[in-house]
């Protein structure tokens, strides 16, 4: 026998091992199971649907105990989440638990709207009261949302009237004000000029990328306004009878009622702490606070999707009573007021769409039934879930898979790769307005997309890429700012854990280390991380007077995270992510290479920069040019980067059980020191990113290379 007959059954045997292995790969990381796709296509043959929306389980089980609740029994669990499918007032409901925080809502919230045919969505549950004129248990169903923590934290020494860095570019506002800590301090002599090196903060609007713009040309969203007509049929449950009494002896001194108010806020804070609450209430009439509702409202936003809030009131934040646990006295009533005010809206938007068909088109009972199933046809078609011919672009690509996926944070970070730029990319663009981009590097097969700027940005678009593709593991690169003194301008890092370091429990004045955080005995937050503690960073007062700040102190919390092979809706809480362990060894490779020091002919560094792996890096949505709290973050946490995404996408990948890593260019001195100019990170952005695309590409080449050693 001749090699070549011996050698087709092995060239067989091979090809169908490898269709085998890339099937099976396709199952495990990202790309929707077979099962779990035909689940989601005949649920949505039955749709369109509501999405409710609720942050944990003590919020959704009275309304699944709710007469007012039929579940159908069917359940779809995927990627973490369990989607619940039921009536309520004969309107067809989806309900999903997001978890707290702005990130786990978005990402619940983005994934509903990517799978299902969803007609609108209410998001519900309790929330903290910066409102005096509410009352615990009362419901508040505001007009508008605002994400309130997207900072641009300044530099001390400059004010009001100083150009924020990146402002010229159109990255950062004036706009929305600032919150100066200085303002609360307390117990100083009369006529000392006191100050504080946490200086101001000034408020940001999200970059939103609507599904009706181009995609990577960015938006931006501060107020986000409820749908008009859910808001308007709202105004029909301020009479509903709500419960005062948590049992028979135990009942508040006001009747709760349903009010429509001007505003809410968002952000991953607890907030217990009267200052800020006040601070909220003065500056923008805010009356719920809560840790969801903006995230759910901004991809409600993009998305186009119909929207709407329904919050009940557990506590005043940060007052009210002498007691910090108030909160967890009163959710359970909060929580059951808050469902009676959910139903009722419910029952009103079904009467009114029965009324208004009705009303509009002049006909009978009968046609106005064969009218609501067209209605709800082209609903079905124009909401959710994805399109016939979307589906069959993302399911020719996954069997050309698996691929790397590649997250960049923003345009000028993704235009500079020379060595990818010259490559030749198809472009995908998904129904909802990502723009993939495939192509290869060093022969393996790659999707660029662009999350936008901030942690809500970078969460749903790693989210949706490992929902719909088949990725083998994620590269997130891009530029930083950074905390420690031994790197320079233009250094590349690569750290070994990431965290999200602004969620945070906000304590009350008076209250401090040795107390109990509100809810900490239920395991919704700790003490584990340490704290920030405002007062310390005091300057200017008069000596031996005993100054303190209203602020008090900040205490770091951890994400919840609702990995896939954990139980759905079963929590698990995650503060250091660490990258994948084969990444990181092979990253080592890096460390000699060669990077550039020159913007210019004319312009160039006074050092050679270089790459380095270290132990940690940070993100919140905060654009950091503070030198005390980026000292702060340095000295507690041995914190090398600082951006914007990289720990979201480090927990999305956590959740999935995709590998990770993370590579970052420090494009300033140091975070709001360094230097004397504030706009050194705009100056020196290009050279930045130049490097950090540098170093993903060697990352890739030395990943292809040992995976080919190891395939050998």
């Amino acid at each position: 026998m001749g090699g070549s007959e011996v050698a087709w059954p092995c060239i067989v045997v091979y090809a169908m091992m490898m269709i085998s292995l890339m099937l099976n790969t396709q199952q495990i990381h990202g790309a929707l199971p077979a099962n779990t796709q035909k689940l989601i296509d005949e649920a949505n043959e039955r749709g369109p649907y509501l999405g409710l929306v609720i942050p944990n389980s003590f919020e959704m089980n009275p309304l699944l105990q709710s007469p007012n609740f039929t579940s159908t029994d069917l359940i779809i669990d995927f990627s973490g989440r369990r989607f619940r499918f039921g009536t309520i007032a004969n309107k067809k409901v989806i309900l999903v638990m997001t978890g707290l925080s702005l990130i786990n809502a978005g990402i619940t919230t983005q994934l509903l709207l990517t799978l299902f045919s969803i007609e609108g969505v209410v998001h519900y549950g309790i929330a903290g009261n910066a409102n005096p004129s509410l009352n615990i248990a009362d419901v508040a169903i505001p007009h508008y949302w605002a994400h309130t923590a997207l900072w641009n934290w300044q530099r001390y020494g400059k004010g009001p009237k100083d150009e924020l860095p990146l402002e010229a570019n159109g990255d950062y506002t004036r706009e929305f004000g600032y919150l100066n800590v200085a303002n609360y301090t307390v117990n100083v002599t009369d006529g000392s000029s006191y100050d504080n090196l946490l200086n101001n903060i000034w408020f940001q609007p999200e970059e939103v990328f609507p599904i009706d713009g181009t995609p990577e040309e960015r938006q931006h969203a501060f107020w986000v306004a409820v749908d008009p007509h859910y808001y308007e049929i709202s105004q029909k449950v301020e009479d509903v009878k709500l419960e005062g009494c948590l049992n028979s002896t135990t009942c508040l001194s006001n009747i709760p009622k349903v009010a429509r108010v001007q505003r809410g806020a968002s952000a991953s804070i607890y907030l217990d702490n009267a200052a800020y609450r006040g601070f909220l209430y003065n500056k923008f009439n805010i009356s719920p606070v809560d840790m969801e509702t903006a995230s759910v409202a901004l991809i409600c936003l993009q998305q186009r999707v119909p929207f709407i809030a329904i919050r009940a009131l557990s506590d005043l934040a940060g007052g009210g009573s002498a007691d910090s646990n108030e909160a967890d006295t009163f959710s359970p009533l909060a929580a059951k007021n808050s469902v009676t005010v959910v139903v009722e809206f419910i029952k009103q938007l079904s009467a009114a769409a029965t009324i208004s068909i009705r009303k509009k088109m002049g006909i009978s009972a009968v046609a106005c039934i064969v009218l609501s199933a067209i209605l709800m046809l082209n609903a079905q078609q124009s909401n959710g879930a994805l399109s016939a011919e979307t589906q069959m672009l993302i399911e020719e690509a996954n069997m050309s898979g698996p691929y790397l996926g590649l997250v960049i944070p923003n345009s000028f970070e993704m235009d500079p790769p020379s060595a990818i730029a010259k490559l030749h990319f198809k472009q995908l663009v998904y129904r909802f307005f990502w723009r993939f981009r495939f192509g290869t590097i060093a022969n393996k097969q790659v999707i660029l997309v662009m999350t936008g700027l901030s942690m809500i940005n970078a969460a749903i678009t790693t989210q949706l890429l490992l929902s719909v593709f088949n990725i083998e593991g994620v590269v997130h690169y891009g530029i930083a700012g950074h905390a420690n003194p031994s790197f320079n301008l233009a250094d590349v890092v690569i750290p070994q854990y990431w965290s999200h370091s602004a969620l945070w429990s906000w304590q009350r004045y008076g209250k401090g280390p040795q107390d109990e955080l509100p809810l900490e005995a239920n395991g919704d937050y700790t003490r584990e991380f340490g704290y920030l503690n405002v007062a310390n960073y005091t300057v200017n007062a008069t000596d031996g007077s005993s100054y303190d700040n209203l602020l008090n102190n900040i205490w770091f919390q951890p994400e919840e995270v609702f990995p896939i092979d954990g139980t759905p809706e079963e929590r698990q809480h995650a503060f250091w992510v660490a990258v994948d362990p084969l990444y990181y060894e092979i990253s080592q490779k890096l460390e000699e290479l060669e990077l550039e020091r020159c913007l210019n002919a004319t312009t160039c560094l006074p050092h050679t920069p270089k790459v380095a792996r270290v132990q940690r890096g940070t993100s919140a949505s905060i654009f950091l040019s503070n030198a005390a709290y980026r000292s702060f973050l340095y000295d507690k946490f041995n914190i090398t980067p600082l951006d914007m995404e990289s720990a979201s996408v480090a927990l999305i990948c956590l959740q999935q059980r995709v590998p990770f890593i993370a590579i970052r260019s420090l494009s300033s001195s140091l975070t709001g020191g360094g230097s004397g100019d504030p706009n050194e990170a705009s100056k020196f952005i290009t050279l930045a990113s130049k490097n950090s695309v540098t170093a993903v590409v060697e990352f890739i080449k030395q990943l292809s290379l040992h995976q080919l050693l190891i395939n050998h």
